[in-house]
């Protein structure tokens, strides 16, 4: 059975069906084996960007998914309503953490949860801030100064300035990236800027809530040119760190992970322990204040959660 099967890339998925590019460039649409998810760690979490083993049918039209590749990477999130994991993207290089600099405003805390997912994930973030001919350059910059204190690749857009997208579009040659973000903060209008053959379907801002209409109700990848994929997702609000808890986050946490086991405490959170490295870099100057605000917000969230559940 095993010298018949072959490899594919997972461009799209529905409720039935699995959609892959094959090792010659060919698309073909397959379905799932049922045992497959018996014995798979990823359970039902098959995602776009996964390489599977499959069996194609005489046919050549439809084929059969019999095993799920070991990722190199994912960004995944906590999945709203049960206790899951939603694997949004595998495989990706680069999460490009979109953000509009006006309508809606960026929110740092999602940027840090987004950081995280990417740790978690072993991804290279990019901050991409869309919109920054309505925002002031300076009100802007003081908001990154954390992020470019951490380090983190940002790029600044406008689709008034043309050009911009230019550094976008270098990085993205030749790798697999995934472009994730709140609705209306213009993922797929900066797609269709850097690559207007995609045509990808644009949304409009509510003007009630200032928040956007989902226009991606499903991640999918493009290859937009030999070898450069990319993966448009809906629109996220909010993201919920998949595994992991109060005990864990400093592990993950952009500016904090680094800490971990040099404190008095190996177990050490950061908060009241004695002898924390942390704490003391924050004194120092060392953490940005708000990095460390941004922690013991989402680490609140977390305590939250961890007794709603209980």
């Amino acid at each position: 059975m095993i010298e018949t099967l072959q490899k594919g890339f997972v461009l799209r998925r529905t409720k039935g069906f699995v959609y892959l590019m094959a090792a010659d460039g060919s698309k073909v649409e397959c379905k799932i084996k049922g045992s497959l998810f018996q014995k798979s760690q990823y359970n039902n979490r098959l995602a776009v960007g996964d390489y599977v083993l499959y069996k194609p049918e005489a046919s050549g039209k439809i084929g059969l998914v019999y095993e799920i590749v070991k990722r190199n990477s994912f960004l995944s999130r906590a999945r709203i309503g049960i206790e899951a994991e939603q694997v949004i993207a595998a495989n990706v290089d680069y999460l490009l953490i979109t953000q509009s600099a006006s309508s809606p405003k960026p929110r740092a805390n999602f940027i840090f949860r987004m950081l995280a997912a990417a740790e978690i994930g072993n991804v290279t973030p990019v901050i991409v801030l869309t919109k920054m001919d309505l925002a002031e350059l300076a009100e802007i910059e003081e908001f990154l100064v954390p992020f470019r204190k951490l380090g983190v690749q940002i790029i600044l857009t406008s689709s008034e300035r043309p050009g911009d997208e230019k550094p976008i579009e270098d990085l993205l040659h030749n790798h697999i990236s995934v472009l994730s973000g709140p609705s209306g903060v213009g993922k797929s209008s900066l797609i269709n800027r850097i690559y207007p053959d995609l045509n990808l379907k644009v949304g409009e801002i509510i003007q009630k809530t200032r928040k956007g209409a989902h226009t991606t109700t499903n991640s999918s990848v493009h290859e937009v040119t030999k070898g450069t994929f990319i993966i448009d997702t809906p629109g996220i609000r909010e993201l919920g760190l998949w595994g992991v808890t109060q005990q864990t986050l400093y592990q993950y946490f952009p500016g904090l992970s680094q800490y971990a086991g040099t404190c008095k405490h190996k177990d050490c959170r950061h908060l009241s322990e004695p002898k924390c490295s942390a704490k003391e870099a924050l004194a120092a100057g060392e953490i940005h204040p708000a990095v460390y605000a941004a922690y013991k917000s989402i680490l609140e969230s977390l305590h939250l959660k961890e007794l709603s559940s209980n």
